[in-house]
């Protein structure tokens, strides 16, 4: 079978004059073949065969024109549909609509087009405001040293958000959410030094084929919306944390309206100053632990526990206490909706 596209490729070669290119082998042989050709601006035209014998036929792009393009079809029965369009550009084009909110297909033979040998980690990068475009070209060529001198894949998916997919060897250990925590503040950290730009990272879940990158970006993109309203000042986190601002997020208006007025009937909230705000956001983010508290906001512990104290005093409700720190942190949330 690869003898017949291989014939056929050299006949078009000969005749145009044009740059193409047959690769053959199994699929995990093509995938990185063609993950080296894509990157120099080739363009798929044809994918034939299975995982074990496979065909993929390819042109470079800015070589043919339009008129050539058209021609294709004379030779091959079954040309990939858009084959005009990278395949990177149908990627970026598709998880746009996605993290958009516009349900929409992974593109048509996205496996076999990309193969994958490893799952990867996904990161979405968001900047604080539209012009973004400088950032990350001057971003994308220090990626390559931190991830260990791989090149992760990334899509420009709005003009202040970029998708990193990082193949998970070149981040050298298992990737448990404190391990993608790690990462992510690292990659914070080094965008702050390197380019001097305050960029808020979500660490998506590990995923192990490119069709489920959509998903992650629906997981990422519903973290930051979470994120802008209601913890402006995280820059860091993982699509597992704060899933009540990613619930309340998702409701519609009038249902947290309807919640609000309940909650403050049942019990009414009196004003918190900045600094009893700043205490309880701290105190539930740390999972009411008053150590790591007492450390995030610099405080000697009995300092943290006289301010608990005096809120429970004030609200009636105590922090400390599971049950009660949950509905305290309900209404901190509804308020500020």
């Amino acid at each position: 079978m690869n003898k017949h596209w291989y014939q056929k490729t050299e006949q078009i070669r000969q005749a145009t004059g044009l740059p193409i290119s047959c690769l053959t082998g199994s699929e995990e042989a093509v995938g990185k073949q063609w993950l080296e050709l894509e990157s120099s601006g080739w363009e798929t035209v044809v994918i034939v065969g299975t995982a074990e014998e496979m065909c993929r036929i390819a042109i470079l792009g800015q070589a043919w024109p339009e008129a050539s393009r058209a021609l294709l079809s004379l030779f091959f029965d079954a040309p990939v549909r858009a084959n005009n369009q990278p395949l990177k550009a149908r990627l970026t084009e598709w998880l746009s609509k996605v993290a958009a909110g516009q349900p929409a297909p992974p593109p048509e033979g996205l496996d076999m087009q990309w193969p994958w040998q490893e799952p990867r980690q996904p990161f979405l990068l968001e900047r604080s405001h539209e012009d973004a475009a400088s950032l990350w070209s001057s971003l994308l060529p220090i990626l390559r040293d931190f991830f260990q001198g791989v090149s992760p894949s990334h899509f420009i998916l709005q003009p202040s958000c970029l998708l990193l997919a990082v193949p998970v060897s070149s981040l050298g250990k298992a990737l448990d959410p404190e391990a993608r925590m790690e990462w992510a503040f690292s990659l914070h950290d080094l965008i702050s030094t390197e380019c001097m730009e305050n960029v808020r990272v979500i660490a998506g879940e590990p995923i192990d084929q490119p069709a489920l990158m959509g998903l992650a970006v629906s997981k990422c993109v519903a973290l930051l919306e979470a994120l802008r309203k209601y913890r402006p000042k995280t820059m860091v986190a993982c699509t597992e944390d704060y899933p009540l601002e990613r619930w309340i997020t998702q409701l519609p208006p009038e249902t947290v309206a309807t919640l609000r007025r309940s909650l403050e009937a049942m019990m009414p909230l009196p004003a918190l100053n900045a600094e009893q705000a700043e205490t309880l956001e701290a105190f539930f983010s740390q999972h009411l632990n008053s150590s790591e508290t007492a450390r995030q906001l610099f405080l000697h512990r009995s300092t943290l526990i006289y301010r608990l104290d005096k809120l429970t005093e004030q609200t009636g409700l105590d922090p400390r206490r599971f049950s009660e720190a949950v509905l305290l942190q309900l209404l901190l949330l509804f308020r500020q909706k």
